[in-house]
């Protein structure tokens, strides 16, 4: 996928388009010839190599370094000296870490973190590779065994009930017994007063700030657009707005959500990424093989060099392209949205602190399983894996998200955790929105063909956009009435709506 990143690092079109690659449809031309055209060139575009972080076995000029056919001697297999040390660092904890007089807890405590270290020193050794070579294949291979870990924990976990589970939590930490003060955002949505000018600074910038904008940096590299970047940003705002009457955490003001939130933090992250994105496609690198360098400062930089990545290429995700291709980004969009849910949602039914180091270490554990996982699913879904099977982190990555569903919705049946109905200000403008939008999906890759899509002027086109905008349009009605400080119209639409609301609602 050679080229510029030309102001964006992938192709995210509008629905006004195909959402063709760069290199790809040119819709100026309107003609049937260069609609053929565009698609060879979209066919050869995803028959390039999108990614130079491939694994050393490929082959491949820039991550297998070869020098006359010698590989480097960091990509060497250490599979005798990973077993040294891992018997090692055993025999050190079981002279200096157990005591005999130790008390069951403690020693429970201690033999379950050694079944991990030995588990993850098997996996970086002996577990498949992944698509990605930085910082060192092993590290990646020991993310998949820290994933493949919690995919066990979630096992077990799905066959304890909420008392159990909360007195394995007490266990490990004594402090969570106390319930956790969860701070409402919304109880004074001043921005200044006479009395205190700086209310807006005094009472929002905290360490979730700083942590917001982490990681829409984070998930912006990972993802490798802005767009979509962007999209996860808009879309969670507008579940946090949705789900605030069973999370009361999520209730924020407009303020919170739209400037603080949107726009400083997670534009913020996104633009941070977006710099990276270009820095680390536009560099060109000359690497040397580590056995070839002497000085000791030679020697250090190229280590240090070994932490970054070679390149970041930007992911061309084409959404508008075909309806497979728009479906397999909703789906990759829903599992990102899923996995921030479930952290407000588990961390509440079992009385976990936001800063709580198990939150902390939930989040960086999916932050290193999420960039090869997105990457093995991208190449997937563009046809450029050549085993055309889902990759090990993304099946790890899918099954994790999917049993945390499954465990929050036990634990809130047994718990009697977000029992309260949706509102029908929230309920009723999301089920017109989703008619809508089907009503949209159905003209628009059904009946429309690509040419039509591409030329942009015939009937059914104007037609498909007025269901697409007004979907769009009553999720922003519901956003606006949903607001706790601003509830623009909400008192006018349940006095119009209520009469109806039970039969529009039926199943409640």
């Amino acid at each position: 996928m050679a080229g510029k990143l030309n102001g964006a690092t992938g192709s995210f079109s509008s629905p006004k388009g195909t959402g063709a690659s760069r290199k790809g449809i040119d819709s100026r031309k309107g003609s049937v010839s260069s609609h053929s055209a565009g698609l060879k060139k979209v066919k050869k575009l995803n028959s390039l190599p999108i990614s130079r972080e491939i694994n050393p076995k490929q082959q491949s000029e820039e991550t297998c370094i070869a020098n006359g056919g010698t590989e480097d001697a960091m990509y060497t297999p250490r599979t005798l000296s990973v077993l040294i040390v891992l018997l090692a660092v055993f025999l050190f904890m079981v002279r200096y870490c157990h005591y005999l007089d130790m008390d069951v807890v403690s020693s429970v405590k201690l033999g379950l973190a050694a079944s991990g270290v030995s588990f993850i020193a098997f996996g970086a050794t002996h577990l498949p590779d992944s698509m990605l070579l930085r910082p060192h294949p092993s590290f990646w291979r020991a993310v998949l065994a820290v994933g493949v870990l919690y995919l066990a924990l979630l096992s077990f976990l799905l066959f304890q009930s909420l008392d159990t589970i909360r007195a394995i939590l007490l266990l490990h930490d004594p402090s969570l017994k106390s319930l956790p003060e969860e701070r409402q955002y919304a109880e004074d949505c001043r921005i200044f007063t006479s009395d205190d000018p700086f209310l807006f600074v005094r009472t929002t910038f905290d360490i979730f700030i700083v942590a917001h904008t982490l990681g829409y940096f984070a998930k912006t590299i990972i993802v490798r657009d802005w767009r979509a970047s962007t999209c996860i940003s808009v879309v969670f705002e507008i579940v946090e707005v949705t789900f605030q009457h069973a999370l009361p955490n999520f209730k924020e003001c407009w303020w919170d959500h739209l400037l603080l939130d949107v726009l400083i933090c997670n534009g913020g992250g996104t633009l941070l990424g977006i710099l990276a994105l270009r820095i680390f496609h536009a560099r060109r690198y000359n690497w040397v093989l580590s056995d070839n360098v002497k000085s000791k400062c030679g020697k250090a930089r190229r280590f240090i060099s070994q932490l970054v990545p070679q390149s970041l290429v930007p992911y061309e995700w084409n959404v508008f392209l075909s309806p497979k291709r728009f479906v397999q980004f909703l789906l990759l969009l829903s599992l990102m949205t899923l996995q921030e849910l479930n952290t407000f949602t588990v961390k509440h039914i079992l009385h976990i602190p936001p800063k709580h180091h198990l939150v902390v270490l939930r989040l960086v554990m999916w932050l290193f399983l999420a960039i090869p996982a997105v990457c093995e699913y991208y190449f997937y879904i563009s046809g450029l894996d050549p085993t055309n099977k889902l990759g090990p982190s993304v099946w790890v990555s899918v099954v994790n998200l999917l049993f945390e569903v499954v465990l929050a919705g036990k634990l809130a049946v047994e718990g009697n955790y977000f029992q309260e109905p949706m509102p029908g200000y929230i309920a009723i403008p999301w089920i017109t929105s989703l008619i809508s939008l089907c009503i949209w999906f159905a003209i628009f890759f059904g009946v429309l063909t690509l040419k039509q899509r591409m030329e942009k002027r015939c009937l059914l086109y104007a037609i498909s956009s007025v269901f697409f905008y007004f979907g769009c349009g009553c999720v922003l009605a519901m956003f606006a009435m949903g607001m706790p400080d601003l509830q623009i119209g909400r008192e006018a639409f349940q006095r119009y709506v209520y009469p109806y609301e039970r039969y529009i609602i039926f199943w409640r």
